[in-house]
Order: structure tokens, then sequence, then C-alpha cells
């Protein structure tokens, strides 16, 4: 087994946890504020996800996310945990968290590359994914996806469903941190906090939304009437 170190998962709080999209926000010159006004709605995990960027253009864009985010932290006083989405040599270039999909690359490799000081998440889509991993765990959290069918990844596995996700989780036995994503939203997002997760991750409930920092802070007053 080669997670993180041991309590960094649990200094997380995983309960809003917001994906990028830079063309639903407008573009990359806007990515960072929409990070800022997440983290200050309360947004605890902010993964930088951009499939198309250049790798130079992703580096600066993660740089200006990392700024946005501890921008906010001073204001807030609440850490807010940086994931970079599939770059390893990003997340390896500035000390990051790293999040990868079952086709990004092996899993241990990352954990070499990064060592126990920085968290490593997982995307999981059926029950034989999540029982491979578990079998030589190297992840700390798990992205239980697509909970919902979502236009913002149309190569996403059949939808879990509640029920699929509730699966997973009890198979997971706590012993990684489970977020869901896919179709979560205001509107859904209470039905997604009752399966049992450790966190709901949204992108375009953040990313189109007018007010970002008010969308946030209403996503994350849901985890409240739990």
């Amino acid at each position: 087994m080669s997670q993180a170190s041991p309590g960094l998962a649990d200094a997380v709080d995983w309960r809003l946890y917001v994906v990028t999209d830079t063309a639903l926000s407008g573009g990359p010159d806007r990515v960072p504020y929409i990070v800022e006004q997440a983290a200050l709605g309360g947004a605890g995990v902010v993964q930088v996800r951009d499939k198309h960027l250049p790798d130079a253009d992703f580096l600066a864009l993660t740089r200006a996310c990392r700024g946005a985010a501890r921008r906010a932290e001073d204001v807030t006083g609440r850490p807010v945990a940086l994931v970079v989405n599939d770059r390893l040599d990003v997340a390896e270039e500035l000390g990051l968290h790293f999040h990868q999909g079952q086709d990004d690359g092996d899993i241990r490799q990352a954990r070499r590359r990064l060592g126990t000081d920085l968290l490593i998440g997982l995307s999981i889509s059926s029950l034989v994914e999540l029982e491979a991993e578990l079998a030589d765990q190297t992840a700390d959290v798990l992205g239980l996806s697509p909970l919902w069918a979502t236009p913002t990844k149309t190569d996403a596995a059949p939808a879990l469903g509640p029920d699929g996700a509730v699966r997973l989780i009890d198979a997971t036995s706590g012993r990684a941190k489970t977020v869901a994503i896919g179709g979560i939203n205001a509107a859904t997002a209470p039905d997604a906090i009752a399966t049992g997760v450790d966190g709901i991750c949204v992108v375009s409930a953040i990313a189109t939304a007018p007010d970002p920092r008010a969308a946030a802070a209403h996503l994350l007053a849901l985890w409240r009437t739990r």
C-alpha cells in the first residue's frame, strides 16, 4: 500500500470539490477568478482540469489558480486543496495534489514521483475498477464517476446512479475518501450527499453561475441539512 501520509486526507474538507472548465468559464483568463470566488464561498478542494491547453499554458493556468486559492485562504482562513488533473509533470513541478482517470497512466508511478506528502485521486466507474485499486491501493480519494450523465464529459462510463454510488462507497469500507461527480447541481446535490460520499464535485454549477461565490455557499449549505 502506498497512500499519502496518514491523516493528510482527513485534513481536507471534501464536501465541495470544484472542477474547473476553461470553456464554460469563458476562457483561461476567467478561470482563476472563478476559483477564487468558489473558495471564498467555501469550496475546500479545487481541481484544475483542461484537456486541451498546451502544457506551458496549463502550467501558467495552474499557477494562476494556485494564487487565486491562496488569496481566498488569506480572506477566509480556510485551507483549499488544489489538485491537478492528469498533468503529472505539473503536479510534480508545483508540488500539488493529483487526480487521474483509469486511462491516464500508472497510478503507482504517480505515487513514486509525488511521494507521500501529496494526495492522489483516481476515477472509479465500476466495482471491478474499485476492487482492482483496493487490491494494491495507492489512491487516497476516489472519484465516483459519473453519478449522473453530464454534458461536460461525453466519454464517461454509464451513470452509476445513487444506488450504484452507495454500493461503491460500501465496498470502499472507509479505506479512501469518496467524492461523486457527474450531473451534480443545486437540485441534485441533496441526493448525491445522501449516498454517504465525503464530497460532491461540481463543474458547470460553479463555472456557469452568475455568482460563483454564492453558488458555492449554497451548495456547501446543503450539507447542513443532511
